[in-house]
């Protein structure tokens, strides 16, 4: 393995944990839905909602030009948690987020997205930023493209199993109304686990979404988005801050890293 492996193989985790924070949905099996099932906003406490229209609450809450600040965590063998801000544009997801390193003590990551570049700042790049583009082109952009939630929702509409209204809520201040998603665990991230994926999704009383949480076998996932319609501005970092892989490596073989 060469010593740029490691920067490297930080990079995709940073990539997948800005998916985690951003996105938050995944397909599990497979069913039909079963006509003459309420609306969202129409199901009372323990009532089945209809699959489409729960598919398109979702949908509708990542229109052109949405905005929100996004936070999440998860549990298991490698947590993760980290919060910042996301956008949603013609040419794909625009992200700002600041990732707890898992590999210095108190040191965070900065994770930058404009478009289908992406840029990242850790604590031994003296808050210089790796243009992660600049030796793969298609890494980041790839990579962002497939985090789109709105690339995700037709996988949800022929995914989940079943959905209920479990009744009122409140995620922090906010009012909501909160859901439960059942799916077969087959194909989704639960793949080998027994009984059903079970995934709760919260929605504010404009029906944008603010809350999706599950269990996995290995820990747990809370993924939440406030202030919908928040002033956002992502702009790319400075071209005098910028570096390569390369150049990153250099800085920790000089601070011994």
């Amino acid at each position: 393995m060469t010593r740029q492996a490691r920067p490297v193989m930080r990079i995709g985790v940073a990539l997948a944990a800005a998916i985690v924070a951003v996105s938050g949905l995944a397909g599990c099996g497979k069913d039909d839905p079963e006509p003459g099932l309420s609306a969202p906003e129409d199901a009372g406490k323990g009532e089945r909602v209809d699959i489409d229209a729960f598919v398109d609450l979702i949908e509708a809450s990542f229109d052109q030009d949405a905005s929100a600040r996004v936070a999440f965590e998860v549990d298991g063998p490698s947590p993760l948690n980290g919060s910042g801000v996301v956008e949603y544009v013609d040419s794909g997801m625009n992200v700002d987020v600041k990732i707890a390193d898992w590999q210095v003590k108190g040191g965070w990551i900065k994770l930058r997205t404009v478009g289908d570049t992406a840029y990242m700042s850790v604590p031994e790049s003296g808050g210089l930023w790796v243009d992660i583009g600049a030796e793969d082109t298609d890494l980041a952009g790839t990579v962002m493209q497939d985090a789109d939630p709105r690339g995700q929702t037709d996988l949800l509409r022929e995914a989940i199993t079943e959905v209920r209204f479990s009744g009122e809520d409140t995620v922090g201040d906010v009012p909501t109304r909160r859901y439960q998603v059942v799916a077969e665990p087959k194909v989704s991230a639960t793949e080998g686990s027994d009984g059903v994926d079970v995934t709760e999704f919260w929605f504010d009383e404009a029906g944008r979404i603010v809350r999706r949480s599950n269990d996995l076998d290995t820990g747990g996932a809370q993924f939440t988005w406030l202030d919908w319609d928040a002033a956002v501005e992502i702009e790319p970092p400075p071209a005098r801050q910028l570096i390569t892989l390369d150049k990153l490596e250099q800085l920790r073989r000089q601070q011994g890293k």
